[in-house]
């Protein structure tokens, strides 16, 4: 038997909350609010075995596609579940979900999207931080440039780009640049007003 509904009506963590309680086996899909697939679910008894969201690997999905808002929801419990990519237990993903969202809300407040990324010179300190200085290069970026570059490959999401500009920030190697009439926000002040988010 199939459920359809909105996300205003139930928000994806309370569904996939119930799915996994119930133990229940299907394919939900997900709609964003101008009716685009945004993303898959697949559930086994409860279990998360598959997961997909654009380029992003089975965990990086769940999470990316737990921050849907808006939108519409189908889940099918008579799918045929045959491209099962994990095994994870959906309430410790639930958990980790939505502490990530949290972090990401503060990331976003401290560096909005229409804010500039711009190279001052250093060295990388792991493979992500090589990815955002390489595609920098000279000049200036957009932020939300730099992050659409990193999420190519599916193994780095918002969050892990954002962390990573703000380490390097934090460490001289680049300055993020406030973009006209938007002012600089201390990414260590959880009191600064919300900004844009970063557009998809």
């Amino acid at each position: 038997m199939g459920l359809k509904g909105s996300l205003d009506e139930l928000p994806l963590a309370d569904l996939i909350e119930m799915t996994s309680l119930g133990g229940k086996t299907g394919r939900l899909t997900l709609f964003d609010e101008k009716g685009a697939v945004a993303g898959e679910l697949a559930f086994r008894a409860g279990r998360l075995v598959g997961a997909a969201c654009g380029e992003l690997g089975a965990e990086k999905a769940f999470y990316a596609l737990l921050a849907l808002k808006n939108g519409a929801f189908d889940f099918d419990s008579t799918a045929d579940l045959d491209d099962e990519t994990c095994d994870l237990p959906t309430e410790s993903l639930l958990m980790e979900g939505m502490r990530r969202l949290d972090e990401l809300s503060r990331l976003r407040r401290a560096l909005p999207a229409p804010a500039r990324v711009r190279l001052l010179g250093g060295e990388p300190e792991d493979e992500l931080e090589a990815r955002v200085l390489g595609y920098l290069g000279p000049g200036a970026r957009h932020l939300d440039d730099v992050v659409d570059g990193l999420l190519v490959g599916g193994d780095a999401d918002e969050l892990d780009a954002l962390t990573t500009i703000k380490g390097l920030a934090k460490r001289g190697v680049v300055c993020v640049e406030a973009a006209e009439g938007v002012a600089e926000s201390d990414p260590g002040d959880p009191r600064e007003p919300p900004q844009p988010e970063l557009e998809r």
